[in-house]
């Protein structure tokens, strides 16, 4: 009896040690990331901006990708574009799955807000890579361009 009240004591303090860890220990960056995380699935996309914004995104630059989803989220396409925009230059995303993706978001939020040259160089881009809902948003560019000119 006496082995078993050890062990579940040894269990209960380890358990303890992991969770103070994290709780006290844990670089504040991935706090504030994974914070933002949980607020973005659950659909609050201000709390999580207001989150992914206190991570350093010199030292997490992958931060940059939700930040600008989340701001896509609540069509506020200025911010929206800066940080997609610093996705795209800095190439941190290039080879992943995601990429053409995130390119197809940078053109839709230029044509949201009338630079109808930039939407279709990106939404092409990331046509040409296979994501086919740029094919639905060149459509939309298209039609768009028609009615201006």
């Amino acid at each position: 009896m006496k082995k078993i009240q050890l062990i579940i004591s040894f269990i209960a303090l380890s358990f303890f040690v992991v969770i103070a860890k994290n709780t006290f220990f844990t670089d504040d960056n991935i706090k504030f990331y994974n914070q933002g995380l949980d607020a973005y699935k659950k659909g609050n996309y201000q709390a999580a901006i207001t989150f992914f914004n206190w991570v350093n995104s010199e030292e997490y630059p992958n931060v940059l990708i939700p930040l600008a989803d989340s701001y896509l989220m609540i069509n506020d396409f200025e911010n929206a574009i800066q940080n997609f925009e610093k996705v795209y230059k800095s190439n941190i995303a290039v080879n992943t799955e995601n990429y053409p993706g995130i390119l197809n978001n940078l053109g839709f939020c230029y044509m949201r807000i009338g630079n109808l040259k930039e939407a279709r160089f990106f939404l092409e881009k990331s046509y040409n890579m296979g994501n086919s809902v740029s094919e639905n948003n060149l459509q939309i560019l298209d039609s768009l361009e028609y009615r201006n000119n």
